[in-house]
């Protein structure tokens, strides 16, 4: 996109990512964890079913055909969560149970003043998953930056000092424990 930096959007989630694998790589545990880096959740004109979430599409259609998205047990989206405030509203939706379960996660790391209990929609990459009936759950502070309604959100403002290395180790801590807590097993 022209005049589109990301280090926000997406570049923390990708950091996060990236340092949960190194966490989760390599250990043996009764069940999988998959990370995956979608590409091409924008729209290329204007916003629609067909034209956004790319790749997240591509690869829930992918996992429908091959029989291997019967075996996802819960779908995390971690999107923008770097922001200096960090505040994730519960994505309405989100498979409810699952928002629950992670949010209570949160709250039992004593991240409930950054986990909030209020309601936001989001259309994002977990949307084609849920449409398979794949519980899912999006983590995304879409709202709450600093001067206003995302003011650096796909401009070139969206620049590294806009992310909070708090920010990204509440997020890492929690999606570490959620991912846990999210075994098929303990459910």
């Amino acid at each position: 996109m022209p005049n589109f930096v990301g280090a926000d959007d997406a570049g923390s989630s990708t950091g996060v990512m990236l340092e949960l694998a190194r966490f989760v790589c390599g250990k043996h545990s009764s069940y999988q964890v998959w990370i995956t880096f979608f590409d091409g959740e924008e729209a290329m004109k204007e916003w629609s079913d067909t034209d956004s979430r790319y790749g997240s599409r591509q690869m829930a259609a992918k996992m429908a055909m091959s029989g291997d998205l019967a075996k996802i047990k819960a779908f995390l989206l971690a999107d923008i969560v770097g922001t200096r405030a960090a505040a994730f509203k519960r994505e309405s939706d989100s498979t409810k149970w699952l928002v629950d379960l992670v949010w209570g996660v949160a709250r039992n790391l004593g991240y409930g003043d950054v986990f909030l209990d209020e309601s936001l929609e989001v259309s994002d990459d977990h949307n084609p998953f849920l449409k398979r009936k794949v519980p899912a759950v999006d983590v995304i502070d879409l709202e709450n930056y600093p001067g206003g309604n995302l003011y650096y959100w796909h401009t070139p403002e969206d620049t590294l000092d806009k992310v909070s290395p708090k920010s990204l180790a509440i997020t890492g801590t929690f999606f570490l424990r959620a991912s846990s807590n999210c075994n098929p097993n303990k459910i």
